[in-house]
């Protein structure tokens, strides 16, 4: 194999890899967006569940607080 030939092949293998970069680059960004999304309805889903726990523990604490009227009486 002639010094040519090697340089070509070395060129070759050196395409090849940056497409192949830059392909997992792109898949690699494509999924971080994705994540991102993902864990934005995460954190919108984890906080209407903590407003119904605060409303559901306000109805706790009313109806305790009538059973204590209640208990009174």
């Amino acid at each position: 194999m002639t010094i040519d030939e090697r340089l070509e092949a070395l060129t070759h293998s050196v395409e090849l890899w940056s497409h192949m970069h830059m392909d997992a680059s792109k898949e690699y960004e494509e999924r971080f967006r994705a994540n991102e999304k993902r864990l934005a309805q995460l954190m919108d889903t984890m906080n209407r569940l903590g407003r119904i726990l605060e409303i559901h523990d306000q109805q706790i604490d009313a109806h305790g607080d009538r059973l204590d009227n209640l208990e009174r009486h």
